[in-house]
């Protein structure tokens, strides 16, 4: 994808995995729109990359997608064409919380919540030549359980039930069942919008911080982990539904790769755009 005179809207991306691609994809010419929670910080390294790239226009305006209003009215105030979605915020093991809208923390920044801004920025996806929504995964979406997925479990608020690995991996899967769905539904409705998944494999991003791990040096830097969703926004033989990924699984250069079999399962994407549709309200109309 040609970046000249191209948006990229990066959620999550004052540190991690966010940062490094909004690095990468100024580096390249975009104009980036900056996301994260912490306005200090997101201003700080939205100014370092302007001075660095001075031919891109970067934005950084703060957005907690979590809550669902706030998402909507941050996405109302955008007219222009936005080639490029990148659905990058996550969190990950938290302790137990709840979101303004009452859903457990995770689910609704991992899924939920980029579920809502793609659905309120679709007009401005359209208008681009060539746009592309790309979602963040992780390889931990092999331990998701979702095959008996209901509203509640999707919700997650009984707090008594809260496993937090085994509730990210959940949203992990989650965010490759969406991205799937959102492929197969712009292609059936011929839409030129494409959806892609990417995973970073082990990086060390600052999700670890609170877990420190002594294995941990042999992670990938965040901007080795970014390399995936950076193919993913570039390169130009990608028709949407791929699934990129380092070669070999935690670590090495990206590639196309499967995921599960229960990632690939049709009905419980199916399954999970439909109550993911109920529980936001955000009706998608391609």
């Amino acid at each position: 994808m040609p970046a000249k005179n191209k948006t990229a809207l990066i959620t999550g991306a004052s540190s991690g995995l966010g940062l490094e691609a909004a690095k990468e994809l100024a580096a390249l010419g975009f104009n980036v729109i900056m996301t994260a929670r912490g306005k200090d910080r997101l201003e700080k390294a939205g100014e370092e990359i302007a001075k660095q790239y001075p031919h891109s226009k970067i934005t950084s305006q703060v957005l907690d997608v979590a809550n669902f209003d706030e998402v909507r009215s941050f996405a109302s105030t955008f007219s222009d064409p936005i080639d490029v979605l990148m659905n990058n915020a996550g969190v990950m093991g938290p302790d137990f919380s709840l979101s303004v809208d009452g859903i457990e923390s995770q689910m609704a920044i991992n899924h939920l919540g980029h579920f809502v801004l793609t659905k309120a920025l679709w007009k401005q996806l359209v208008k681009a030549d060539e746009p592309r929504v790309i979602t963040l995964s992780s390889t931990v979406h092999r331990r998701g359980k979702l095959q008996s997925m209901s509203l509640e479990q999707l919700k997650g608020s009984d707090q008594k039930r809260y496993d937090r690995w085994q509730r990210y991996a959940d949203t992990k899967l989650a965010c490759l069942l969406f991205a799937r769905e959102l492929d197969l539904r712009t292609k059936q409705s011929g839409s030129k919008v494409i959806s892609i998944a990417a995973h970073p494999g082990w990086a060390m991003t600052g999700l670890q911080d609170n877990f420190p791990n002594r294995f941990d040096r042999f992670a990938q830097n965040a901007k080795q982990g970014a390399r995936s969703q950076i193919m993913a926004t570039v390169e130009a033989h990608l028709v949407g539904g791929e699934f990129i990924g380092p070669a070999q699984e935690l670590w090495g250069e990206p590639k196309l790769i499967k995921g599960t079999k229960q990632s690939r399962d049709l009905g419980l994407m199916k399954q999970l755009w439909e109550l993911s549709e109920e529980l936001t309200g955000a009706t998608f109309e391609l």
